[in-house]
């Protein structure tokens, strides 16, 4: 089983420059997040043709994207000129995906939404299925992640209410640990989001807040996690969202999560 990582590392200020590192630590595949310019500016046509090279060189490949996600870019917001902007850096996470050959783009239904619930899920909704035609045309499959409490799609109604008529080949879901965790509900969200889900944001917290701890440091029941991931015969990829335990490298991160997982 492959098992993904974010593309960053601890004291290192360009993607580039962490490849090389997470390579010697057993790392074959990344998931690049888009939120910080200064560490890769994706629009960059030269850091672009630096992060390609690097890739080329180290035998690592780019398994997903993460969209930009902020309240400057909030799919589901009634501005205008924010949902554009919105639109248009997921269109440049799905063409950027094509460019490096990731397969899937991870995308945020909204940020913390205060009112108009049920107009900003319509207005989500509306994106999704419209940007699935255009991922499905690169062979790209959006992949919408559940978030905290507060946002769309927090819980698994919500989730399946703004896939409601996409196409379900190139828009799926993203199962996020923490952020279940956070519902006190995890076991029957992860049972209801699984089935749905073609990737695993994987990382632990303690019910209270969003702290991406490194799996087994929060309060998740990964034994139980472990047994409805087995029984459903889930497929979605599992990357790790968080930092290590200090003194750990990636290959022996790995090896946890694939014992815990009982792989």
């Amino acid at each position: 089983m492959e098992i993904v990582c974010p593309a960053w590392y601890p004291g290192v200020d360009k993607l580039i420059e962490a490849i090389p590192v997470l390579a010697d630590q057993g790392v074959t595949a990344l998931e690049i997040g888009l939120n910080a310019p200064e560490y890769f500016d994706y629009r960059n046509g030269a850091d672009l043709g630096r992060l390609l090279d690097a890739l080329s060189s180290s035998g690592v490949r780019v398994h997903s994207i993460h969209a930009p996600f902020g309240v400057q870019v909030d799919i589901s917001s009634l501005d205008d000129s924010v949902h554009e902007r919105g639109v248009d850096s997921l269109i440049e996470s799905i063409e950027l995906a094509s460019v490096i050959d990731a397969d899937k783009v991870i995308v945020h239904a909204s940020e913390r939404v205060d009112g108009e619930r049920s107009r900003r899920m319509d207005r989500a909704r509306g994106v999704l299925r419209e940007m699935g035609i255009v991922a499905a045309e690169s062979g790209i499959v959006l992949a919408l992640e559940n978030l905290p409490p507060g946002y769309l799609g927090h819980t698994p109604e919500e989730i399946i209410s703004l896939l409601d008529r996409t196409d379900r080949g190139s828009v799926a879901v993203c199962f996020d640990s923490g952020h279940a965790n956070m519902s006190g509900h995890f076991i029957e969200y992860a049972s209801a989001l699984l089935p749905l889900s073609v990737a695993m944001h994987l990382h632990d917290n303690d019910g209270t807040a969003d702290q991406h701890a490194f799996p087994g440091t929060g309060n998740i029941d990964w034994p139980a996690f472990a047994a409805t991931y087995r029984v459903l015969e889930c497929k979605a990829t599992p990357i790790i969202e968080c930092k290590l335990p200090e003194g750990m490298i990636w290959s022996q991160a790995f090896q946890k999560l694939r014992t815990a997982l009982g792989e």
